[in-house]
């Protein structure tokens, strides 16, 4: 009986996670479509919608190992989903003149270099993971203060 209801508060969290990370891949790729390549659209749909599906199996056994709330997993999950839309609307309207750039005669400033770099991109999946952890750790000290 435990094990059922275990499974099922893992399938809950998993689906927050994933239901709003395809809403995010279906988003990034009509971004795709609508500011870039269009033939592309599918490869980002397709792309975002794998690392969705590894994220929410990684981030619903953390929410359930942590016993966190499936609140927690909206909120955490709905923060990588908005940063992941902004940073790809960002990256798609960024004026770069990359002539210049590649001429030498000018460098990209420290907010082009964040939008441009992939390491944003990734580390963008680590802070729900961070803030999942922090939060428990939180709840943790608090329960402990008040015994």
């Amino acid at each position: 009986m435990n094990q059922g209801i275990g499974r099922h508060s893992y399938l809950k969290h998993w689906a927050i996670a994933m239901g709003l990370l395809l809403l995010t891949a279906i988003l990034c790729a009509q971004l795709q479509k609508l500011y870039s390549e269009s033939h592309l659209a599918v490869l980002v749909f397709t792309f975002i919608t794998v690392l969705g599906l590894l994220f929410s199996t990684l981030f619903a056994w953390l929410q359930l190992e942590t016993k966190n709330s499936y609140c927690s997993s909206w909120f955490f999950s709905a923060f990588l989903s908005l940063s992941l839309v902004l940073c790809s609307y960002l990256d798609h309207t960024l004026s770069i003149d990359w002539a210049a750039v590649s001429a030498g005669e000018m460098q990209l400033s420290l907010y082009q270099k964040i939008i441009r770099s992939d390491l944003t991109f990734w580390l963008l999946f680590v802070f729900p993971f961070l803030f999942s952890v922090m939060y428990f750790s939180i709840r943790s000290k608090k329960a402990k203060t008040k015994n």
